[in-house]
């Protein structure tokens, strides 16, 4: 049936959002902002930083629940309908409720095939739906919903809006759809915009430059593209893939930037995780080969690259499928070269020499490093460990040094542990809080250490009943643990009754339970 759009216009409603701030305007305004307006800050649950939320859906979720999409899909296009027949505040209000509803992510493909239907027709009208949503509403879900308008309906005017909305990294796949429609070079378009965004944008967008020809685009994706803020993994293989890093390795010469990011590369795609890994990467035998050959000891190599390595070579002396993978580009000769050059890299005396030093660094990454070289070659880091949690106890790792932590210095954390702790931040009565987040710094702390305790029977009880009596339920779960592991001779005689108050007053059934049956057994 045509439509008939009779004096049809946005211009005199009344927003649905009312006075809450433009999520366009915000970005336009703040283009370094991560978060966005309509986050809501709740205290001890979990945050999804911008975009994380649709990146998690479409890189580790298939599709579920049709039935239920397409009922989604039929109301939105009904509503979407009802605007475009008659332009009122409730029919506006209708659609825009049913928007927010629910993620917009999962059904964006079928809205965009519904629209495109009506388009022909519509089509002012449905850019200006669009640009209505993207240019004023207050919620990422009706955001979305305008770009997808204008990817079906927009046009070259609309191409700073979308820029502007990709810059964020909630917005940047939508955009980014948008924007391969209406520019000229959308492959330019597409990298210079994931040059811009680090998270879960850089994501969406470098994948939509899979199989680029272009040398500018492949050597950044050599040097950069695939480095983001959420992990290396999920980028690593396709642009070490599409910047041919083989054959970027294959030069007599190549600058230290490019060796230090191919060892990045390398790693992230030894590693592997949740994308491609180094049996999905056609050329790795030739790039872990060329790799390893342009190591010197006489450079001035970062400690990355010992570690890059020391994964080649766990990975070449690790049983698992070679004897698919000499029938897939291995072969005997190349597997045993690369593996004595490995061994003869990992024995080069400067890596001690630049571990032990770079042990005293505060920047938390080259500490990582020299402390993870330091244990590969043998050394004891345990006072290195204490050092950073003596200077920072709320903010350093609890968690490595109780690790490295034996008898013979357990009294040493212990002591420093109980002078501070602040106790009145973690006792602040039994609650089913998390624990996460900022102001449960102390409360961090003391799960790293509950969770050793149980290895020392009769140490740290101090804490253990700080535990039981910590508002965080992890901290009462953690103590409780620690407590049921030591004999019950070593229990101190204050224990049973401390435990019977507990359960008294526990807030958690399960945590009350336990507690009853720990009383019951004694």
């Amino acid at each position: 049936m045509r439509l008939k759009l009779i004096r049809w216009s946005l211009e005199k409603l009344t927003p649905p959002w009312r006075d809450a701030p433009s999520l366009y305007l915000h970005i336009r305004d703040n283009p370094n902002a991560t978060e966005l307006p309509d986050q809501k800050r709740e205290p001890d649950k979990i945050q999804f930083a911008a975009g994380a939320w649709d990146g998690v859906v479409s890189h580790h979720m298939g599709g579920s629940g049709a039935e239920k999409k397409s009922a989604r899909v039929d109301k939105l296009e009904q509503a979407l309908e009802y605007l475009l027949r008659f332009s009122t505040n409730e029919n506006l209000n209708a659609l825009y409720q049913e928007i927010v509803a629910d993620s917009i992510y999962s059904i964006a493909d079928d809205i965009v095939k519904r629209v495109a239907t009506r388009v022909p027709r519509v089509q002012p009208e449905v850019a200006a739906i669009g640009r209505y949503f993207v240019k004023g509403a207050d919620k990422r879900e009706a955001t979305k919903f305008g770009i997808i308008l204008l990817s079906v309906a927009g046009d070259k005017s609309d191409i700073p809006l979308l820029e502007t909305l990709a810059r964020n990294d909630e917005f940047a796949l939508f955009a980014a759809i948008a924007l391969a429609r209406l520019v000229d070079d959308p492959e330019q378009c597409l990298w210079r915009l994931a040059q811009k965004v680090h998270g879960w944008g850089r994501f969406h967008l470098v994948e939509r430059l899979d199989g680029t020809s272009n040398p500018e685009i492949q050597n950044w994706m050599l040097r950069e593209g695939f480095r983001n803020s959420v992990m290396d993994n999920y980028l690593a293989e396709l642009c070490a893939r599409n910047g041919r890093l083989h054959e970027a390795l294959l030069q007599r010469e190549i600058d230290l930037p490019l060796l230090d990011s191919a060892a990045d590369l390398l790693s992230a795609i030894l590693e592997g995780g949740p994308s491609a890994g180094i049996d999905d990467y056609e050329h790795a035998p030739q790039a872990l080969q060329s790799y390893v050959q342009h190591l010197s000891p006489n450079s001035d190599l970062k400690l990355n690259h010992f570690l890059t390595v020391d994964q080649i070579h766990r990975f070449l002396t690790s049983e698992d499928s070679w004897h698919k993978r000499f029938t897939r580009g291995w072969t005997t000769q190349l597997y045993t070269d690369l593996r004595e050059s490995c061994e003869a890299v990992l024995g080069w005396p400067e890596w001690r020499i630049k571990a032990e030093q770079q042990l005293n660094s505060d920047d938390g990454l080259i500490f990582y490093m020299a402390d993870t070289v330091a244990r590969r070659l043998g050394l004891n880091t345990w006072e290195n460990h204490f050092e950073r949690v003596r200077k920072s106890p709320l903010k350093a790792s609890w968690f490595n040094l109780m690790q490295l932590t034996d008898e013979s210095n357990i009294g040493r954390v212990l002591e420093f542990a109980i002078a501070v702790i602040p106790e009145g931040k973690i006792v602040a009565g039994p609650k089913n809080a998390l624990g996460l987040g900022p102001g449960y710094e102390a409360h961090g702390a003391l799960d790293s250490i509950l969770q050793e305790l149980r290895r020392f029977p009769g140490r740290g009880w101090q804490l253990i009943k700080l535990g039981i009596q910590s508002s965080v339920v992890r901290n009462r779960n953690m103590a409780l643990n620690a407590l049921q592991e030591w004999p019950r001779e070593q229990w101190p005689a204050e224990a049973l009754t401390l435990l019977q108050q507990a359960e008294l007053i526990e807030s958690n059934p399960e945590l009350r339970q336990r507690l009853g049956q720990a009383v019951q057994v004694h």
